[in-house]
């Protein structure tokens, strides 16, 4: 039996969290998210001269390296039922890690894998990062387009706050490091044949059904 194996990739704010976790709630796929590893890994050691030196980079819009995505990702992957797939969120990024999950996913033989790119303007990952607020907390993130006038976390009614990686001239970093590092990733994947593009402005719903449309016609379990 093959399982499904898949990849969101975008520009900040394009909406590959919410899509990765509907589409893991529906196969049943574990799901790793690079950016939400490396938070946690920097709020249970923040100390370490190596967390210092990740916050330092998230919060400036810079990359990190590859060799750390590849830990975070077999760290992961060591742990998994050989039943069940894998749905990675903002990952891959640099061509790199596109070459090497091409390489280990098509070495597991058992498995299909779908990247997925939800295509955005600058613009709009631009407005979408000056409308989300974070609660430091619990790290829950909201949209004032969604919530509108929210000021407190609905969880835990902490303070929500903007994220250093959201301020206007970060989000123009993390835009100018995409353009150079992660678009040769994207054109890579599309000549591999894995990788769907998808337009992602529209209602959640809307670019779900058509990631999911995707895997409908092209999955073959057997």
């Amino acid at each position: 039996m093959k399982t499904i194996y898949a990849g969101f990739m975008g520009k900040g704010n394009c909406g590959k969290g919410t899509q990765a976790k509907l589409l893991a709630q529906k196969y049943n796929l574990q799901m790793i998210s690079t950016g939400s590893m490396l938070r946690e890994w920097v709020l249970n050691d923040p100390d370490h001269f190596l967390t210092q030196k990740i916050n330092h980079d998230i919060d400036s819009g810079n990359l990190i390296p590859s060799a750390i995505v590849f830990y975070l990702w077999f760290s992961k992957l060591i742990t998994l039922n050989p039943d069940q797939g894998i749905v990675f969120e903002g990952s891959p990024r640099m061509l790199i890690e596109g070459q090497a999950m091409e390489e280990v996913f098509k070495w597991m033989e058992n498995n299909q894998l779908f990247i997925f790119n939800l295509d955005i303007p600058d613009s709009e990952s631009a407005y979408r990062s000056s409308i989300r607020r974070y609660c430091p907390k619990c790290h829950k993130t909201y949209s004032l387009d969604f919530d509108p006038g929210i000021t407190h976390c609905k969880d835990d009614n902490t303070e929500l706050v903007i994220r250093d990686d959201d301020k206007p001239e970060v989000v123009q970093t993390r835009l100018e490091e995409y353009n150079k590092l992660v678009v040769p990733t994207i054109n890579f994947l599309r000549s591999r044949g894995v990788l769907h593009d998808i337009n992602g402005v529209g209602s959640v719903e809307e670019i779900f059904a058509n990631i999911d449309k995707v895997i409908q016609e092209n999955f073959k379990p057997n």
